[in-house]
C-alpha cells in the first residue's frame, strides 16, 4: 500500500509539473474580439513551426519514469498507454511474487514462478519499446508531414495517332 501511495504521489507531481492541469478556466478576463482574431492569426503562424525535441532527453525521461518520454514528445495518449502497461506489468509481477511466498505446494510455486518471470520479461520488453519509441519520436519531431505535393506533376497525355490516353506522373526530388 505504501508503494502504491508513493507511485500515485509521483504521478500527480509529474502531471502538475508538465501542465496536465489547465488553470485557464479560472481567468475570467474579458477579451476583445480583435485580440482574439490577432491571437488566432499568430497561432496559425506558430503552427507551421515545429518544436525540435532532444532524442537523448526523451530517452532519459522514458527511462526514468514510464511514459514520460512520450509525454515530452507531445504524445499524451501514448504516454498514458505506456504508463499503464508498464505499471500494470510491474504490479502483476509483484502480486505473483507475493502469491509465490504464500504458496504451499510445489505445483503452485512453479506456476507463480513461471508467470512472474513472464510478467517481468514483458515488462522489460515494453520498457525497451517505450524507450526506443520516445527516442524515435523525438528524432523525427522536425520531420515535415505536410501533404505538400508541389514536386508531383500529373498530366494527361493523348496520342492521336494510336488513339491512346495515358497519364504521365513526374516527381522531382
Amino acid at each position: 500500500m505504501r508503494y502504491l501511495s508513493a507511485r500515485i504521489t509521483v504521478l500527480l507531481t509529474v502531471f502538475l509539473v508538465s501542465g496536465f492541469i489547465n488553470t485557464s478556466w479560472c481567468q475570467n478576463a474579458a477579451v476583445d474580439s480583435v485580440q482574439v482574431k490577432a491571437k488566432m492569426v499568430s497561432e496559425k503562424e506558430d503552427s507551421l513551426k515545429t518544436d525540435i525535441k532532444s532524442p537523448r532527453g526523451a530517452l532519459v525521461r522514458s527511462l526514468l519514469f514510464p511514459g514520460l518520454g512520450q509525454w515530452y514528445n507531445g504524445k499524451k495518449l501514448k504516454a498514458v498507454v505506456m504508463f499503464l502497461g508498464q505499471t500494470g506489468l510491474a504490479a502483476n509481477a509483484v502480486y505473483l511474487n507475493q502469491q509465490l511466498v504464500k504458496s504451499k505446494t510445489d505445483y503452485e510455486r512453479e506456476f507463480y514462478i513461471n508467470n512472474r518471470n513472464i510478467s517481468v520479461w514483458w515488462l522489460v520488453g515494453v520498457t525497451l519499446f517505450s524507450i526506443a519509441d520516445a527516442y524515435v519520436d523525438a528524432q523525427l519531431s522536425d520531420f515535415d508531414e505536410s501533404p505538400d505535393l508541389s514536386h508531383l506533376q500529373i498530366q494527361p497525355k493523348f496520342d492521336e495517332k494510336s488513339r491512346c490516353a495515358s497519364i504521365v506522373v513526374c516527381y522531382r526530388f
